[in-house]
């Protein structure tokens, strides 16, 4: 059998395996998946709900509108189509580090990067991660394919400056890109007037999509390094606790980073997708969130193996086991250890163990199934529910109602009452900075917020009374 197809097979089985082990309900999304997974339910359906006022989603809206429209309301659909990007990804990936003469360690890193826990994380959350990687490897292949047929606006030119557009609209670690291939057209420009061209148009793609969105509403910056680096070995966790072990993991993956980008550095700079990894980990940074965790290790992977595959002459001289028993040793534990995450994973989803957040949405969406329920018993309309939420997009994802983004604080509580009117139903975190305002105020209302549930991830509270 050709080694194409069975490479093709063994991607296939793990995009079931994938499959098997995710999340199959509506819980667990991330906040901008879920935005633009119910833009493009709402365009499919011709339904004017209320996900047009969450705001405009990134640009996996376009991407994922041809499956929301096919399949509107199946989440898991949406999650096919991840694998199968990641699939593909995953076959460029390989391609660019085998090109370069090292295909033992692109099989290597291809082989950890999909059976690691983040990866799974990332696909079953619908995270921006792996459109963000596929972004960043069709860049470098579209550049390629540019330069070899220079053609000014041309398909490529424009190809190039929607993946700009694309990979910035989805996290920070995507002005990578842009700013990657800029620094190739400064350095090895194709042709002046090309270049200049390419200046103007990919500083507008990037101005006007970081316009069109107002920066990245759904990206939380500064948090806890240790804590992102610790889960690109371990995955992430359903809290925010750290253990010992998590700060002497993220502590060494740390560690390496640092190490394997000062001693890269200049080997990855000569390559667009070298640049685009090392200037994504750096930018990334200032985020630590769980996509900088997959980018993290997408770099440690690929930037390292090839110095773990080195030849060592210390290592050549006492035998074949000598030299690569210690690599196989170290292949064993690392995959037994992102295994191990795995099967985690899964278990926490059979179990219906999930993070503080998601429990809270959970109780708000059982609550609205027990009302049309009986509602359908009783043969009669179900009560109007609109939810005012911290995360709307993923609670009217799990509820299928109406939701809405939280209200901003008011000068007092009677002002805060009129904000309310039409909402039945609030979901908020109190102890978050955001809200102090917010909750002070829903505190003066007396009986006309009651709470009908109040957990570690946050309070359900019910509008009891709006002014008419």
């Amino acid at each position: 059998m050709p080694q194409r197809i069975q490479g093709l097979l063994a991607l296939a089985l793990w995009g079931l395996a994938a499959l098997l082990i995710m999340q199959q309900g509506p819980l667990g999304l991330e906040e901008s998946g879920a935005k633009a997974l119910l833009l493009d339910w709402s365009i499919a359906d011709q339904v004017a709900n209320s996900a047009v006022t969450l705001g405009i989603p990134d640009w996996r809206a376009l991407l994922w509108l041809p499956v929301g429209y096919l399949w509107t309301g199946h989440v898991l659909a949406i999650k096919v189509f991840s694998i199968l990007l990641m699939i593909l990804s995953a076959q460029l990936l390989y391609r660019w580090r085998a090109e370069e003469g090292q295909g033992e360690a692109a099989l290597l890193a291809t082989g950890l990067l999909l059976i690691s826990p983040i990866t799974i994380a990332q696909l079953d959350s619908l995270s921006p991660g792996v459109c963000l990687l596929a972004a960043f490897i069709m860049g470098a292949w579209v550049n390629r394919e540019y330069r070899a047929t220079p053609v000014a606006l041309g398909g490529w030119f424009f190809a190039q400056l929607a993946l700009c557009a694309f990979a910035v609209s989805l996290h920070p670690m995507g002005l990578a890109y842009p700013l990657s291939l800029l620094w190739a057209w400064h350095k090895t420009p194709v042709e002046r007037r090309q270049q200049k061209i390419f200046f103007v148009g990919i500083a507008a793609a990037v101005i006007l999509t970081l316009v069109m969105r107002m920066g990245w509403h759904d990206v939380w910056f500064w948090q806890n390094p240790v804590q992102s680096a610790a889960a690109l070995l371990w995955g992430p966790s359903l809290d925010d606790s750290l253990s010992t072990t998590d700060v002497i993991t993220g502590l060494a993956v740390l560690t390496l980073l640092l190490v394997l980008a000062i001693s890269q550095s200049k080997r990855l700079w000569q390559d667009l997708m070298g640049r685009n990894l090392l200037l994504g980990v750096v930018i990334g940074l200032c985020v630590n969130d769980a996509t900088w965790s997959f980018m993290a290790l997408v770099f440690l992977l690929f930037a390292g193996a090839p110095g773990l595959l080195q030849p060592r002459e210390w290592f050549m001289k006492r035998g074949f086991l000598v030299q690569r028993g210690w690599l196989w040793l170290l292949i064993l534990v690392v995959a037994t250890v992102f295994m191990r995450a795995d099967r985690a994973h899964h278990d926490q989803i059979h179990l219906q163990m999930m993070s503080s957040q998601d429990q809270l949405i959970k109780t708000f969406a059982d609550n609205v199934n027990t009302l049309r329920a009986e509602s359908d018993a009783k043969n009669v309309p179900m009560p109007s529910i609109r939810v005012a939420s911290q995360w709307p997009a993923r609670t009217m994802v799990a509820c299928r109602c109406d939701a809405l983004p939280l209200p901003p604080a008011a000068a007092d509580a009677p002002a805060q009452m009129a904000m309310l009117k039409g909402v039945s139903h609030l979901l908020l975190a109190p102890s978050d900075q955001r809200n102090l305002g917010l909750v002070a105020n829903l505190s003066q209302l007396g009986t006309q917020v009651e709470t009908l549930s109040l957990q570690p991830g946050g309070v359900l509270l019910q509008v009891r009374k709006t002014p008419q």
